[in-house]
């Protein structure tokens, strides 16, 4: 069986409608905590949840046009029940295994007649997988970056406690600092340049992470031991996909990668 949604992804997903909602009225809550929000109509938290919603939809590109709810679930669930029958399982574990895929194909087929009939799906914790809610708040995450919209303190540390790697490889591609969130930002090599033989020979073999000068110059000032402590941020190795997206981005830098032909 899928695992179901946490209730730690929900909240994130819930704070992602909250901030969403103050972005819509045009109220700035960059860097406060949820404790702090104001008031807020329903009007605009329905309508962020509708449009984060959508706008997921269109990004996962699934495809509802020849969608038939329900289709073919006899056969499908024929083929799965029998093989579990031929397995060598006890009966209790058998009736497990054929009550969950049942229970995952229902659940997902909900999802799917939501969307198709009115192009969003639920959020409850029944109805929506783990690894379905994490690719959404991954989106949300960069899309929120990526437009500049504020974010609850908590949030961006929840995110960041759930997939440290990503929350610091969006933050160096949508230039935003690790620590504040703040705008222009250096990249920062995590150790030394000296140590990787210099800026010329840097293949991307470090670890990477982009910082605004105030906390740059702290890294700098404290030891990159100390500022890991006090802020509990850590570069992160980059793979060859994503050393040719940051090269485009950060112009100097990489000068030593080369490219497969």
């Amino acid at each position: 069986m899928a695992k179901r949604m946490s209730r730690e992804n929900q909240k994130l997903i819930y704070w992602f409608i909250d901030c969403y909602a103050y972005h819509l009225k045009g109220v700035d809550i960059n860097w406060q905590t949820s404790k702090q929000k104001p008031a807020i109509s329903d009007y605009f938290l329905y309508k962020a949840k509708e449009d984060l919603k959508k706008l997921y939809i269109r990004h996962s590109g699934k495809n509802i046009k020849g969608y038939e709810p329900f289709k073919n679930m006899e056969s499908k669930l024929k083929d799965r029940i029998g093989n579990i029958i031929d397995k060598n399982y006890t009966k209790e574990s058998k009736i497990n295994i054929i009550t969950n895929d049942l229970m995952d194909f229902v659940t997902d087929e909900i999802q799917m007649l939501f969307i198709k009939l009115n192009d969003t799906f639920s959020l409850a914790l029944k109805l929506m997988s783990n690894a379905e809610a994490v690719a959404f708040t991954n989106y949300l995450f960069d899309y929120f970056l990526q437009n500049d919209i504020a974010m609850w303190e908590e949030m961006q540390m929840l995110y960041k406690q759930q997939n440290e790697e990503k929350y610091i490889y969006a933050k160096l591609k949508y230039k935003r600092c690790a620590v504040c969130n703040r705008t222009p930002v250096d990249f920062e090599h995590w150790q030394s340049a000296g140590s990787l033989g210099g800026y010329a020979n840097d293949r991307g073999q470090g670890r990477y992470i982009s910082l605004c000068r105030q906390h740059h110059t702290e890294k700098h000032d404290i030891g990159v031991e100390a500022f890991e402590r006090k802020y509990d941020v850590r570069g992160i190795c980059l793979d060859d996909k994503q050393i040719k997206e940051l090269k485009k981005i950060y112009k100097n830098y990489f000068k030593a990668f080369k490219e497969e032909i």
